[in-house]
Formats: structure tokens, sequence, C-alpha cells
């Protein structure tokens, strides 16, 4: 086991630094006052606006293909399943206070399915990569519509404001759901192949502005100033050790290593990331609680670097 979790845990570290890496240089700029937080907020509207909404269209566009894999619906509904998880228990341990901690719903159970899990998929599957790419987008379809709707309600609406369904349409919504409708109508071949490549090249420039918006608004996070800790270990429970146990058990009870090793992988890989950069980025453009979310994100960011490599172990091993 020890040779192992070591193994796992050095392929991964290393792509979480390059991905940090980029994080730290938006951190830096942010404090030495190379861009200020108007500047910031413009970077996260062009990311909303454009930015992700080409992503997201792009790859559902070029990898979804019904035909080639029938039961590709079955991981939109894993991935909200593993939103479920973390939400139930986010209601339960937050039961008292839910008006006030509704924010600490999408933390705990929202995981950054493609910023993060796509870069440590080049690290660890760089021979399979592309199904690896392929299983998270797929994912990403069950995420996408609740993070950009619901959890972004949570994330930024005022707690006495009432709940609106013109604030669940956002541009990363409004392109995913133009996308699937289009492949899966079979429109999408009337799409000029030009039309897709610009898009795609716009959205590529997405995970390296998510990360460097993520690394400037937490370079203005005070270091001084702390969530209450049992918010702390609520979410860290949640995120790191209900999730991906329950995750592990399920898949255990389907046999779904024997059957399907690498999606295993992924949806254990899912179960374990650390909170959506997305959450950062819809508080700096609609508002919200930047520096408790902000420092939430931070310490769970650091603990990922143990739970990732650890259940990745684990599940090994059985």
């Amino acid at each position: 086991m020890n040779e192992i979790f070591f193994a796992t845990l050095l392929n991964i570290a290393g792509a979480l630094f390059r991905i940090f890496l980029i994080a730290l240089v938006g951190a830096w700029f942010f404090r030495r006052k190379v861009f200020s937080s108007g500047d910031v907020s413009s970077f996260s509207s062009l990311m909303i606006k454009v930015l992700l909404p080409a992503m997201i269209f792009s790859k559902i566009i070029l990898t979804l293909k019904p035909g080639e894999f029938p039961m590709w619906w079955v991981l939109p509904l894993i991935g909200i399943g593993l939103i479920l998880i973390g939400v139930l228990f986010a209601l339960l341990f937050y039961a008292n206070n839910l008006k006030a901690k509704r924010n600490m719903i999408p933390i705990s159970s929202m995981q950054n399915a493609g910023y993060l899990a796509l870069p440590l998929g080049q690290a660890i599957y760089p021979d399979q990569f592309d199904l690896y790419a392929l299983y998270c987008f797929l994912i990403i379809i069950g995420l996408n519509p609740i993070l950009w709707s619901i959890g972004k309600f949570l994330n930024t609406a005022d707690p006495n404001q009432k709940f609106s369904w013109r604030q669940l349409v956002t541009p990363p919504l409004v392109a995913l759901l133009i996308a699937i409708t289009l492949v899966l109508s079979g429109l999408q071949r009337f799409i000029p192949p030009s039309i897709v490549e610009v898009i795609d090249l716009t959205g590529s420039a997405t995970v390296p502005m998510a990360n460097f918006i993520l690394g400037a608004v937490l370079g203005g996070i005070s270091l001084r100033i702390w969530p209450p800790v049992l918010d702390v270990l609520k979410v860290i429970s949640i995120k790191f050790f209900i999730i991906p146990l329950i995750t592990l058990l399920l898949m255990l009870y389907f046999n779904l290593k024997a059957t399907q090793p690498l999606l295993s992988d992924v949806i254990l890989i899912q179960a374990t990331l650390p909170p959506a950069i997305a959450i950062m980025i819809q508080i700096k453009n609609w508002g919200g609680e930047v520096q408790q979310t902000g420092s939430l994100m931070l310490i769970s960011y650091t603990f990922c670097l143990i739970a990732i490599p650890f259940w990745l172990a684990v599940w090994k091993i059985l």
C-alpha cells in the first residue's frame, strides 16, 4: 500500500503543482496590485459569458457520440448522484441554521470536475487520456446544470432573497443545453467544422484563466480571518470522507473495478476533488461570501493533496 500511495501522491502532486503555479501567479499579481479587484471582476465576467460557454459547447459537440457510447447517459446521472450525496449531508449538518449557511451546500457538494480533474488525468493516465476526458465531460453534463443554476443561487443570493427561476439561467447552462440538444438531434453535423474549431480554440483559454482567477481571488483573502472551525470540519468531512466513502462502497457493490477499471478510477477521483473553482468565479461576478468561501477553498485545496492519493491508494489495494 505504501508504494501505491506514494506513487499516486507523486503523480497527483505534479499535476497539482502545475495548476497551483498558475493560481499563485494570479495571487502574486493581485497582491502586488498589478491587477485590481475591478480587473478580476472583468476577467470573471469574460470567463462566464465567453470562455466557459465556448469550452462547454465545443467539448460536448466534439466528444459526445451517443452511437458509440449508448450508455453515456449513466455518467451524467453519476455526476448528479455525487452532488446529491454532498447536498444530503450538508442539509443534515446545517439543518438548524440552513438559511444563514446555505452557501455551505455548494462548497460541500460540487467538485472541480474539469479544471482539476483533466490535468490529473493527463498526469496519471497519459495513454488513456482521451477516454478519461470523455468520462469527465459526461459527468460534467450532470454537474454543470446544478452548479450554474442552483449552485449559483446558493452561492450568491442574499439569505433573505427568494428563489427565482430567472436566476438559474446563466451562459454556461444555456451553452450546455444547446450543445446537448444539437448532439441528440443530430443537428451538430450541420455546424461548419471551422466554426467548431474557433469555438474550441476560444474555450481552450478557460482552464488557465480559471486557475488564474482563482489565484487572484484567493490572493485577496485575508490569512488572518478564518471560517469557524465547525464549518471547516463539516465541509472537510463531507467533501473528503463521506462522499468518497459512499462512492467507493457503491462501486464495490456493483463490482465496477473489475468491469470498468478506468471508469471506476474517474468516478472515485471525481468524488474526492475539492470544490469547484466556479464557486469563487460566481461569487466574484454576482456577489457572496468571498472571505468565508475563499478561506474554505484554501483549506480544501490543501487537504485534497492527501485525500485524493489516499482514496486512490485504498481503491487500488481492494
